[in-house]
C-alpha cells in the first residue's frame, strides 16, 4: 500500500463519519462480518465499487469495500489473514469490540472501477429499471462485499448478474449463504485458477450473454489473466471489462 503524506491523513481522517462498532462477529474460519453504526449512514447511500478506509498509522490507510447500508448501520465482510508478514487493517480490526469508536472514511470508487447505471464505461447513461446491460462479476474472497453490494443493486435494477466467486474451502458454505445468487467454488493454492477454468468452461455461455460487462476484482496477477481470457476467448471488448486488484503476493498485507 502507498502512504498519504500526514497533512493529507490527518484532513481524510477529519472528514470520516464517527461510528461505532455494533457487531464484529467471525462467521467461518476466514470470513468476519463487521457492522459499523453512525446516525450520518441514515441518509447514505453505496454504489457497487465504493470503498471506505480505515487509518492504521501515521501516514498508511487500509481499504474495504461496503456490503450493505440499512438504516444506520453499515457491512463489511472482511477476509480474515493468517498468513506472516505485516496485516496492520487486519489486526486493527480483529481486535475491534461492540461499542468502540471508529473512524469510517467516506467512501467512493475509483475512476476506472465503477457502477454505471446503464452497464456503459463512462457515458453514465440512465435507462429504465431492467433494460442494462447484464454484469458479470468475477473474484475471490476479498470480493465478498462487492458481490453483496452488486447482487442488491442490480436487483433494484433488474438486471441480470453472473457472480462467481473462489474461496477458501473452509469458507464456502458462509459465502454461499450470504451470496446464495452466486456460484461459489472453492479456490486452491494458486490465485485466480479456479476462475480461470470457469471461464474456460464457460466461453459458449458467456458468449450468449447480450453485450455485457464485466467487473474483476481481488488477486492483481489472477484478474489480468482473466480479463485476457475475456477478451481473447470470449471476445469481450476491452471498455466492457473493468478491474480492481485488491491484492498480490509479495506486497504488504492488509
Amino acid at each position: 500500500m502507498s502512504k498519504t503524506p500526514t497533512l493529507l491523513a490527518n484532513y481524510v481522517e477529519a472528514q470520516a463519519h464517527e461510528a461505532t462498532v455494533g457487531a464484529n462477529e467471525v462467521i467461518s474460519p476466514g470470513l468476519r462480518r463487521l457492522v459499523l453504526r453512525c446516525s450520518d449512514f441514515t441518509s447514505a447511500t453505496i454504489e457497487p465499487c465504493d470503498v471506505t478506509a480505515f487509518r492504521v498509522s501515521r501516514n498508511e490507510f487500509r481499504h474495504y469495500t461496503p456490503a450493505l447500508i440499512e438504516g444506520d448501520a453499515l457491512t463489511i465482510i472482511v477476509q480474515r489473514h493468517d498468513h506472516p508478514g505485516p496485516t496492520p487493517g487486519h489486526d486493527l480490526v480483529e481486535g475491534w469490540a461492540e461499542g468502540d469508536a471508529v473512524k469510517v472514511c467516506r467512501w467512493s470508487s475509483a475512476r476506472a472501477f465503477t457502477w454505471d447505471p446503464a452497464g456503459v464505461p463512462g457515458r453514465g447513461r440512465q435507462t429504465a429499471p431492467g433494460d442494462g446491460r447484464p454484469v458479470v462479476l468475477l473474484g475471490d474472497a476479498t470480493v465478498i462485499s462487492l458481490a453483496l453490494c452488486m447482487a442488491e443493486r442490480a436487483g433494484r435494477d433488474g438486471r441480470d448478474l453472473v457472480t462467481v466467486l473462489e474461496v477458501p474451502e473452509a469458507d464456502v458454505d458462509a459465502t454461499r449463504v450470504l451470496v446464495p445468487e452466486a456460484t461459489v467454488l472453492p479456490a486452491v493454492e494458486a490465485p485466480g485458477a479456479v476462475l480461470d477454468a470457469w471461464i474456460r468452461a464457460n466461453v459458449d455461455a458467456l458468449r450468449v450473454l447480450p453485450d455485457p460487462v464485466a467487473y474483476l476484482a481481488g488477486n492483481g496477477p489472477a484478474i489480468q489473466r482473466q480479463r485476457t481470457l475475456l477478451r481473447d476467448v470470449v471476445g469481450l471488448d476491452r471498455k466492457a471489462v473493468k478491474t480492481q486488484p485488491y491484492w498480490a503476493e509479495g506486497r504488504p498485507g492488509l
